[in-house]
């Protein structure tokens, strides 16, 4: 799988063959075929791979915090926890960025339906936060989620560990959202302005 997710994410669905993905493996195309009957069999696995894994591992990370977590704490501990995975399973991550408009039509609706999972796993996270009072009432979740994703999504791109640690990273990129970028010195009535 991870060979596969290598192949189809630096060459596209359309040029990537089995027989390819067997050369660099080092086995022969007949015993791919032998556990994926198909390309968009293998493409399907490769995606909900990729998707499974971050879903896994933003569940481990709020899993680990004290009972009675407040949302703030579960939402910085999601962004951790997809940010890492985004790294480890980089591969995974820039296939679906570039294959999911190449998929054919079932394959792209399953994934489509683990991207809708993951995205109603985030809203929970900021319906959450705006019941605590965290994000002001004025403020489009959907809209704020897709700013928040992108971010996040783009983790393998701008992420360099020998400038600092993820744990860095992560508190500047929630540091961000949750208290924005103007100094707390200006009025708080401009804060709270109708967009």
């Amino acid at each position: 799988l991870g060979l596969a997710a290598n192949a189809f994410g630096s060459d596209g669905y359309s040029a990537t063959t089995m027989r390819g993905i067997a050369v660099r493996a080092g086995i022969e195309a007949a015993s791919i075929y032998y556990h994926f009957p198909s390309k968009e069999d293998l493409a399907d696995a490769v995606m909900a791979h990729g998707a499974d894994r971050v879903v896994q591992r933003i569940n481990e990370y709020c899993d680990a915090l004290p009972a009675g977590a407040k949302a703030v704490a579960r939402f910085r501990a999601a962004v951790h926890a997809q940010m890492s995975a985004l790294i480890e399973y980089g591969d995974y991550s820039l296939t679906h960025g570039r294959l999911l408009a190449q998929l054919p039509e079932g394959v792209r609706m399953r994934q489509l339906e683990r991207r809708e999972r993951h995205q109603q796993l985030w809203q929970g996270l900021l319906d959450d936060l705006r019941t605590e009072g965290e994000i002001r009432t004025n403020i489009d979740l959907a809209l704020c989620r897709v700013f928040l994703l992108g971010a996040i999504n783009s983790t393998q791109l701008w992420f360099d560990p020998d400038k600092g640690p993820m744990s860095r990273a992560v508190e500047q990129l929630c540091s961000v959202f949750l208290d924005g970028v103007r100094p707390r010195a200006r009025d708080s009535s401009a804060n709270m302005a109708e967009p």
